[in-house]
């Protein structure tokens, strides 16, 4: 039995997805006070996710249905730099279209899950490529960062 007030959390922590919070009483809160905002990100390099993703998917359809606004947001951008998960190899450069085209395909999996619109709990997509392209952070990586691993621009 749950000891969570607001619809969200107890829907989530009655199907498994709790693990470990931070600040419970905090959060229940604050779902209780009125819709919130959430979202997770998603890689852009491919144009379906794996099946690791649907517990993340689930959690923002719970988001959706129990009353909140959730965001999936794409890594239109930082997938343009390649898949670092291939360390050994050369990262495959996307490009715009490429990526375009693994968002549409994304997009379509995502809305047998949420509900896009404009309304308080209406679900939206965001690309970070439409901010990070007018940096040209991702040029900028492209040129310079694929000469460096992921885990020695961090350390």
């Amino acid at each position: 039995m749950s000891g969570f007030k607001s619809d969200f959390l107890r829907t989530l922590d009655e199907r498994g997805f709790i693990h470990q919070i931070s600040d419970p009483e905090g959060l229940d809160a604050a779902c209780l006070k009125g819709p919130i905002t959430g979202y997770i990100g998603f890689d852009a390099t491919a144009s379906s996710l794996h099946a690791g993703s649907l517990i993340q998917i689930m959690m923002l359809h719970w988001m959706q249905q129990t009353g909140h606004r959730p965001i999936s947001l794409m890594g239109g951008g930082t997938s343009m730099i390649g898949d670092p998960s291939f360390k050994d190899e050369a990262r495959k450069l996307l490009s715009v279209d490429d990526v375009a085209r693994n968002i549409a395909g994304i997009r379509k999996v995502f809305e047998k899950y949420l509900s896009y619109g404009d309304g308080p709990t209406g679900a939206l997509m965001i690309d970070n490529a439409d901010w990070l392209l007018k940096l040209n952070y991702v040029e900028f990586l492209r040129d310079v960062g694929r000469h460096f691993s992921v885990n020695r621009m961090l350390s």
